[in-house]
This record gives C-alpha cells, structure tokens and sequence, in this order.
C-alpha cells in the first residue's frame, strides 16, 4: 500500500540535500511548490498537484480517523485496537486516506495499471496530474498549460518535464517500485494557463543548469550515475550506449545527470535497450 510519512523511509536520493520547507517560500515564479517540511510529503504532493494550500495535515487525519469509524463499524469493533490503522503519529497516510481526500475535492485517483486508466502510460502527456509513491514518499507531476512539471518536494524548485521524458520518467518510476496514480478531476484553472510569457518565463527558470554544455558533460556526471548501479542502470555498465548518444539524448531531454542521476541513468538503459533491439513503447 502507499504510504505519505517518515523521512527514515524517504529514498536515498529524494534524501540528498534535503530542503527546507519551513524557510522556502511556496511561490516560484507563479507556480506553487512546497517543500519538504517533516513528514509531510503527502499532503505536500496534494498541495503541489492542485497548485495550492487545499490540504493540511489536520484534514487529512479527519479523514483518516473517520476510516477508521467505518472499519470499526464495518467489523463490529472486533479485532481492532485504539491504533489508527490509517494514519500514524508521525505523519503516516494510507493511500486510501490520499485517494478520499482528493475524492473529497473531487478528483479521482486511479492506479495507472488498472482498467480505468486506459492507455494514460503510453500517452501520460494527455493527462493533468500523477502522483507517485514509494518508501513513504509522495511526490506530483502536474501539466500547466501544455508544460509539465515535477514538483517533488525534496526539490528548491520545479523541475520542467518534456512530455518524452515524462513518459520515461513514470515508466522507469514503476519498474523502480513505485506506485504510480492519476489523478482526474476538474482542475482550478491556473494563472499562468492565461499568461504565456510567464508560462514561458516559468519552463525556462525550471531548466536552468539542466542543459548540458560541451564534450566533457558526460564524463562529469557518469560518478552521479553510478550511485544507483545497484538499484538500476548504470551509466558506466558494459551495456551502456556511446557517450555522445547518451549526451545527445540527455541535452534533448533537459536532463543534467548530476542534478538527477537516476533519470540519466533511466535514459542511458533506454537507449542501451533501444540498441538491442528491445526498446519498446
């Protein structure tokens, strides 16, 4: 099941050069971003894929401890203890309390492997919003315009997403482990939907010192890459493709492989995949 708490169950490098919520300001250049304050990266996520304060931890809990009403009632109160098996004093979110929390707001939250979802993984861009989930970490990916944005909340800022790279991004995020949700709804329309320089103004400020400069890029940031040699791909396996390929595809894609070395390693084992023939959608 999905989770939303503690910081001793965020993964490792969502935990690099943790962020400061309680001293970062929300607003980026008209997008909304909280950061990471405690254990709180659910109603973080929340807060961030709706682009605003809808959520706080205290509402949240409501809707948890009246889960748990329910399930007593549901089970005549047998077998149930006075722990809420919905929401812990650090900060823990069942997924279920996420998803009738949104419910609540009116947005469905829908597992991208089920029936329901259609073909939202072979066509993510069409969508407005995801949610993703692994090791208690909660983090949103929301479409502006026709922008899309990771709005993790490990991050300082926003990080601008082509729709290529989102594609890639929640394909390798499932083969990592992580649960991955869309969320559809009647989204609050956004101020920058009506103001293109800003918009403009907004992808261009979420790329900077993502795009890489000349030869030596890839050589740089293969040591970043090969921290999670264990749990994927590593830019310096046998199997990886050329250097200029990989620097190729990492320029187009706007990714820097030292700010996000999982994501260039994501792109290296597509491309090595492609090369043997086994790249698919």
């Amino acid at each position: 099941g999905g989770k939303g708490g503690g910081n001793g169950d965020i993964p490792a490098e969502a935990m690099k050069g943790m962020v400061d919520g309680e001293k970062l300001s929300k607003e980026f250049m008209g997008a909304y971003h909280e950061k990471q304050i405690g254990s709180l990266c659910a109603v973080h996520c929340m807060n961030n894929l709706l682009q605003g304060p809808y959520f706080d931890e205290i509402m949240l809990a409501d809707v948890a401890h009246e889960m748990d009403r329910q399930e007593r009632a549901a089970l005549g109160g047998a077998n149930m203890g006075s722990e809420s098996g919905n929401v812990r004093a650090d900060g823990f979110f069942s997924v279920q309390v996420i998803q009738s929390a949104l419910q609540q707001k009116g947005f469905d939250c829908i597992p991208i492997g089920s029936e329901s979802a259609g073909n939202a993984m072979q066509q993510p861009s069409k969508e407005m919003g995801f949610i993703l989930n692994r090791s208690e970490h909660w983090f949103a990916l929301r479409r502006i315009g026709r922008f899309w944005f990771d709005f993790n909340s490990t991050m300082e800022k926003p990080k601008a997403v082509s729709d290529e790279y989102l594609a890639m991004l929640l394909q390798q995020s499932k083969a990592d482990g992580y649960s991955v949700f869309i969320v559809r709804g009647s989204y609050p329309r956004h101020s920058l939907e009506g103001d293109t320089r800003k918009l403009d103004s907004l992808v261009a400020a979420c790329k900077e010192g993502s795009t890489m400069g000349g030869g030596g890029a890839v050589q740089k940031q293969a040591p970043a890459a090969e921290a999670f040699s264990g749990q994927g791909y590593s830019m310096t396996a046998a199997t990886a493709p050329s250097s200029t390929a990989l620097e190729e595809a990492l320029a187009s894609a706007g990714v820097d492989a030292n700010a996000d070395p999982e994501l260039a390693a994501a792109i290296a084992a597509s491309l090595s995949s492609d090369a043997g023939g086994g790249g698919g959608a």
